[in-house]
């Protein structure tokens, strides 16, 4: 989140009438990408599988903007989930237009004792919910009216990076999600 009084380059009314839809968005990065989005203007949803926490995180939102932010429990490794979370989303505001995919999974680990449901979770909560919650906002959303998906990526991918392999390995995946469907669904 911005330090209190911040200012920003960009007029405060940027996103004016524009809905943002971002998953993780209950704490930490995509809080703080949720926040920015509704102070210059954006009213949001913020996705977790967290439903007590991303509440109060969006209602911490709605009252430091100004601007209504919805908290919404989805698991983004499961489809219907997400439908559900978009469905409400769009019957709260009528439309998306930014989506953010930001939830994901991480925690330090030596490869030799990282599980392999370990392994599995974080690739599951970050390429496959990247691609689940980027395939249903276009689907129920983009695809007529237009709009922007966000995908969190890292780094940790370009060397070596101790402790992280299932990031690492989660990573190049989200990126090539990324300009695959730029190429596919981009003008």
């Amino acid at each position: 989140m911005s330090a209190p009084g911040a200012k920003s380059v960009f007029r405060s009314d940027l996103l004016e009438g524009k809905v943002c839809f971002v998953t993780g968005g209950g704490s930490g990065i995509c809080k703080g990408i949720t926040q920015a989005f509704m102070a210059h203007g954006a009213r949001a949803a913020i996705v977790s599988r967290k439903e007590e926490r991303v509440v109060a995180s969006a209602q911490e939102l709605s009252n430091e903007t100004g601007h209504e932010c919805i908290g919404l429990a989805a698991d983004v490794r499961d489809p219907s989930s997400v439908e559900v979370a978009l469905d409400k989303t769009l019957q709260r505001f009528g439309r998306i237009d930014i989506v953010v995919n930001g939830a994901a999974g991480n925690f330090l680990a030596p490869a030799s004792q990282l599980s392999y449901n370990g392994f599995k979770t974080v690739l599951d909560i970050d390429t496959l919910g990247t691609y689940n919650v980027s395939r249903a906002a276009f689907d129920k959303a983009l695809r007529d009216n237009g709009g922007h998906i966000l995908n969190i990526s890292a780094t940790l991918h370009y060397g070596a990076t101790p402790l992280q392999i299932h990031a690492s390995a989660a990573k190049p995946a989200i990126d090539s999600i990324t300009r695959s469907l730029a190429l596919e669904w981009g003008r």
